[in-house]
Order: C-alpha cells, then structure tokens, then sequence
C-alpha cells in the first residue's frame, strides 16, 4: 500500500478540518455529554463541517466562496445527507463505509467518529481507520470520551498511546484524537 504523500498545505488542512470538528460546540466542558448519541454525535459534526468547510476549502485552495460551496455539496458526504450517500467498499470479504468522506481534486479523506466509554469502542474505531487506510489518501478518526473523568483522552497523552497516535498518522495517514 503506498501512502499519499503528506505536503504542509494537507497537514494544514486535515487540522484545521479536526480543529472545527474538537471546537463543537457539544464538547463544551460545562455541557453534559452523556446522553448524546453516536449518530447524534456525527450528525452534529458532520452537519457543523458542511457549513463550515467552503471557506475552509476556499482559503486552501485559492477558490472562490461559490465554487467552494459546490465542491463541498457534491464531493462532502454523510450517512444522513439523503442525496449523497458514502458508499461501501469491499475488503476482506466484508463491506466497509466510513461515517464521512471528503473527496478533492488531490485526495481523499475518510472520516470515522466514535463515542465509547471503554477500550471496546476505541479499538474498533482503529480497526476501521486501518481499514480506510487501504482506500482513502487520509483517515480522520475522531474518538468521543464518554468515560467518567475521561479517563480514554487522558490516557491519550501517556507516552505509549502517543507512539501509536504517531505510528498511526506515520504508518497509515490516521490522523487520530480524542476529545
């Protein structure tokens, strides 16, 4: 499997498109996040990046606002965009869809948003991202800590979990966070 390769300009992009993702507002410390749902969780995202995006897709690439809101509504999709389904994949004799894909002239990227208060979660979601890896340019997994004390994000920092966070992104274009 040959990787894309990471140019300053992607990198930028693919935090800044994790930046709008991490500043929802659902993850303000005061409000509880307890109740939200998975689907919930990546529809509120999902719908956030929709609007959000064109002027992020403009400044990056030099294009006009319009054209930009174009390239977002036809090439940005989400299971609950009716008009626009992410399609699945076959690999290992198993059909795979990502939550969202972005697909641009130079790339494409997969998105994978999970929310769990265990390892359970957190693991499957990586397993999934691997498995994007094999079709996408770049992969953005994005792991919702529902644990009391958020006990996963803080783990997150630990020396052994950021080698696999950047063997992740090193190894496989994953781009991986927990917020």
């Amino acid at each position: 499997m040959s990787k894309t390769y990471k140019t300053q300009k992607r990198v930028q992009l693919l935090e800044e498109i994790l930046k709008l993702m991490e500043e929802h507002e659902m993850f303000d410390e005061i409000l509880s996040r307890r109740h939200d749902t998975e689907p919930s969780i990546q529809k509120a995202l999902f719908s956030k990046l929709n609007k959000k995006l064109p002027e992020v897709i403009s400044e990056f690439y030099h294009i006009q606002p319009e054209k930009a809101k174009e390239l977002i509504k036809e090439h940005f999709r989400f299971e609950k965009k009716t008009n626009t389904p992410v399609h699945n994949f076959s690999f290992f004799a198993t059909n795979h869809r990502p939550d969202a894909v972005l697909l641009l002239n130079d790339i494409s990227i997969a998105f994978e948003v999970k929310k769990g208060d265990s390892g359970d979660a957190l693991r499957a979601g990586i397993g999934q991202s691997l498995v994007y890896a094999t079709q996408f340019d770049f992969v953005l997994y994005f792991f919702v800590d529902h644990s009391n004390g958020r006990d996963l994000r803080n783990a997150s920092e630990s020396p052994k979990e950021k080698d696999l966070i950047q063997s992740l992104w090193d190894g496989y274009n994953i781009k991986f966070i927990v917020v």
